[in-house]
């Protein structure tokens, strides 16, 4: 059995959120703005919304049991996804991670050859003291091995 020795629950980010909404809107007007009233921009318009409603299921805003809901790191520095549907992926190898005060984005590779996880965690989404905790592992040099 492994130990773990990290682990932080990821809820809904307010500012996510925001940041979609405004996104997409702002798309909205440039096509619309760009195309007139046509069939394209029909088209551009549902596929923006679809768009809208594929990442907010992503970052729990919809329904989705595609979720990732919780990350953990074990002593040996594997890493384990968990998704609302009750399944996990383990045994993850962080490769990369981008770290902001206020984001996270944290690149896994798993045993898949054309499968690469990518978790984004806001600040307002976490704990602030586990959010702290998990900036600092990630800007760590030894974090990433060769």
């Amino acid at each position: 059995m492994t130990r773990i020795v990290f682990k932080i629950e990821i809820n809904r980010s307010l500012s996510l959120l925001t940041y979609f909404i405004v996104l997409h809107g702002l798309m909205l007007v440039t096509i619309w703005s760009l195309l007139g009233i046509s069939w394209w921009s029909l088209l551009v318009f549902i596929m923006i919304i679809l768009s809208g409603v594929y990442y907010c299921q992503q970052y729990q805003w919809i329904n989705s049991q595609k979720a990732v809901n919780k990350i953990e790191r074990d002593a040996s520095d594997k890493w384990y996804l968990s998704y609302q549907n009750g399944k996990q992926h383990s045994a993850l190898t962080l490769t990369s991670s981008y770290v902001t005060p206020y984001l996270v984005i944290m690149y896994f590779d798993n045993s898949s050859i054309w499968q690469r996880n990518a978790v984004t965690i806001v600040s307002d989404a976490v704990d602030r003291d586990l959010f702290r905790q998990l900036r600092v592992y990630l800007r760590d040099p030894k974090t990433f091995h060769p």
